[in-house]
């Protein structure tokens, strides 16, 4: 008789996850908690759908709570990491995920276009990554977790949203860049999807739809769940020997 054994690869673990109200961070955080972890559900606008989210994760048994910052406001991410702090004690992980998507023609972009995505997608992350970091070292160690895109790697920049590509770009610098800053105590890695099925994508017209999953050599769009598996094996104890790196999760669509 076959025995089912569960793994619990993030057993008590605490995990923040920005942006998790719904898409990759949602399906992240449920994920991760699947796997053991208690979860912080950071949101910045819909609390309910951040509240129906920590509903799925307790039905996992593990804990789960939400917390309401925009990742651009200082004193709101130290407010985050302090609520966190108070109900878990400790952040083992942090997934920066919170991010905005802008796409416009070059000629039509503001400087307001370019400063709103920077503050969200780039600043975000250094600010959330610097309050974690302080936790986790004094704790003597942690993972910083990075959701970067295939749009920042050097020959995907997508035409019509260069703001949001240079953005990502930047995420990947950052994300190599500050692992060597908290090396060897804090790993360090990131998670670049491809074009996914989330509600970003599900607003494009048919035309831009169907580019999407033919340029993609797996021919369909990645699931968040993909992209959340990756983001589990980068929190376990797994990746421990990874640091610097970034997993492309994009069904092969940076080979076209």
């Amino acid at each position: 008789m076959l025995e089912l054994i569960i793994v619990m690869r993030l057993k008590g673990k605490v995990c923040l996850i920005t942006g998790s109200s719904r898409g990759i961070g949602k399906a992240t955080a449920v994920k991760l908690a699947a796997n053991g972890a208690s979860i912080v559900v950071n949101y910045r606008a819909n609390e309910n759908e951040a509240n129906e989210v920590v509903l799925e994760i307790k039905r996992l048994g593990v804990k789960a709570i939400a917390v309401k910052a925009d990742v651009s406001v200082p004193f709101e991410v130290k407010n985050m990491f302090k609520t966190a702090l108070e109900e878990f004690g400790k952040i083992d992980v942090l997934v920066n995920n919170a991010g905005v998507d802008r796409p416009k023609p070059f000629l039509d972009l503001t400087l307001s276009d370019w400063e709103e995505t920077f503050r969200v997608n780039l600043y975000g992350a250094f600010l959330c990554s610097q309050e974690a970091a302080k936790i986790m070292l004094e704790r003597g160690g942690g993972k910083i977790l990075n959701t970067v895109s295939v749009r920042g790697l050097s020959y995907c920049g997508r035409r019509g949203n260069i703001v949001y590509s240079a953005s990502k770009a930047a995420m990947l610098s950052f994300t190599k860049t500050l692992a060597k800053e908290l090396a060897p105590a804090i790993r360090v890695n990131g998670v670049s999807p491809g074009p996914s099925n989330t509600d970003i994508s599900r607003v494009w017209d048919s035309e831009t739809r169907e580019a999407a999953i033919n340029d993609s050599y797996l021919k369909r769009l990645v699931e968040p769940e993909d992209i959340a598996n990756a983001f589990v094996f980068l929190a376990s104890d797994e990746s421990n020997a990874m640091t610097g790196e970034v997993i492309i999760v994009d069904g092969g669509y940076n080979l076209s």
